[in-house]
């Protein structure tokens, strides 16, 4: 069922405690808790608006159709009319995006460049190919299609989710906002744009909107819990993904949201969603690789990388990725440890130390582990004798004396890692640079 009538479903038989409305920021600053600055409209809205698109524009049923995000309300209000009425839909990042077809037609607003009338037979049935681009972080950004069916497979709606105001920091057409965004329109929830700004003016907006549920990378948890106002939150759930969510993060969202449920996300623009973690534990049960998640299955390759076959595959993009049986490689380094599956990192991101490869975020993951440390990126820097050696850049908590928690680094790689995964330099910064997703930026050190 198309995304609109499942949403023309639900609020037409949900009592009043469903009563989803989308957020977003005036042009005026959030200046304080209390700043009512904030635009506000219902789904029920939002649901007659798209319902008017497609009536003055019948000519674009059937025809491929590229969206570019100009605030939340007229995104919602276009993926509303276009799934289920255009032939194929792609979400335009903001930066470089992978050509389009020559038959697309561009949709700005409520002004559309027709190039040619595709309309269907009345009656024909339309399912859309969801085109979503790839971050480009480790290749070329390229285009994944996906149906409404496998982008919303994980959504689960209950009574729980109703009252949940969700924050989105998360571009919304990438695959990790789109999941939030979908996840909030198709449970009755209302949904916080506060996927622009520096991280205070965007805690200012989630506060001025009492948000409830939020969902990021790790990269940015760390950078909300360095800004020493994400208590100021009244969070009753808190979403990890993107990234490696490893134990030491876990466990200060825990001590900071005792009660509230925290869960981490396995998910990708190419696999689509793989699974969710709730144990409070960083990684997954070995059990279910045997096992599967939920329909999910999931195997480790001989490269040791991590194959999931997901309910729904992408429609295009994965095939070089894909091996007989159906499962797509992730490219994701795990190992097994006490019956735990943990992720090493990336297998195209590793530092070749003297012939010896090591993944950033395995010496990461040490480092974080120690008492002081708020964040930390590791990354390789040129040697000419060894081609690389392994650098790591550290945010510290406040206070803390930094030439003893620089020993205290070194002595705890040393116990734990191999001798060439020790970091040869490591300096501290005030935070660590994140890409458009909300990753840690790989390229470049931070200054």
């Amino acid at each position: 069922m198309q995304l609109l009538h499942r949403l023309k479903e639900l609020y037409e038989s949900a009592d009043d405690s469903v009563n989803g409305e989308l957020l977003e920021a005036s042009s005026k600053p959030v200046d304080s808790v209390s700043d009512p600055n904030l635009n506000t409209i219902s789904l029920p809205r939002i649901i007659a608006e798209a319902e008017l698109i497609r009536a003055k524009e019948p000519h674009l049923r059937g025809a491929t159709v590229a969206i570019r995000y100009q605030g939340l309300n007229d995104f919602v209000r276009l993926l509303l009319a276009f799934d289920g009425w255009s032939a194929a839909l792609y979400l335009l990042p903001e930066d470089d995006a992978p050509q389009l077809p020559d038959d697309c037609q561009f949709w700005a607003g409520l002004q559309s460049d027709v190039k040619r009338d595709t309309s269907l037979p009345e009656g024909q049935h339309v399912v859309t190919h969801w085109y979503i681009a790839t971050s480009g972080t480790t290749s070329k950004p390229k285009w994944i299609a996906h149906q409404l069916a496998g982008l919303t497979a994980s959504v689960r709606v209950n009574l729980e989710q109703m009252p949940l105001r969700w924050g989105l920091l998360y571009q919304p057409f990438r695959f990790a906002g789109l999941q939030v965004l979908l996840q909030g329109l198709l449970s009755g929830a209302s949904i916080v744009d506060a996927s622009d700004g520096d991280i205070s003016r965007r805690i200012k907006l989630l506060r001025a909107a009492t948000t409830t549920a939020l969902s990021a990378t790790p990269s940015m948890w760390r950078q909300l819990l360095l800004s020493g106002e994400l208590e100021t939150l009244p969070l009753s759930q808190l979403t990890l993904g993107g990234e490696i969510a490893d134990q030491g993060l876990l466990n200060m969202l825990r001590a900071r949201f005792s009660e509230a449920r925290i869960i981490h996300i396995y998910a990708s623009t190419e696999a689509g969603v793989g699974f969710s973690v709730s144990d409070g534990k960083a990684g997954f049960p070995e059990a279910w690789l045997k096992d599967g998640y939920y329909g999910v299955k999931l195997k480790i390759n001989a490269h040791h990388h991590l194959c999931i076959k997901p309910l729904q595959l992408p429609k295009s993009g994965v095939k070089n990725r894909m091996d007989a049986q159906g499962y797509i490689d992730s490219e994701d380094m795990v190992e097994i440890i006490d019956g735990r599956v943990y992720f090493l990192g990336r297998a195209g991101g590793v530092i070749n130390v003297g012939g010896n490869k090591v993944h950033p975020q395995q010496v990461e993951q040490v480092i974080l582990s120690i008492e002081g440390v708020l964040s930390a990126r590791v990354y390789g820097s040129k040697s000419s004798v060894m081609g690389s050696l392994v650098s790591a850049e550290v945010v510290a908590e406040a206070d803390t004396e930094l030439t003893a928690l620089k020993k205290k680094i070194i002595l705890q790689c040393m116990q734990r890692l191999a001798r060439y995964q020790v970091p040869m330099r490591i300096d501290f910064v005030k935070q660590i640079k994140t890409n458009e997703t909300g990753k840690i930026d790989r390229r470049q050190p931070s200054e």
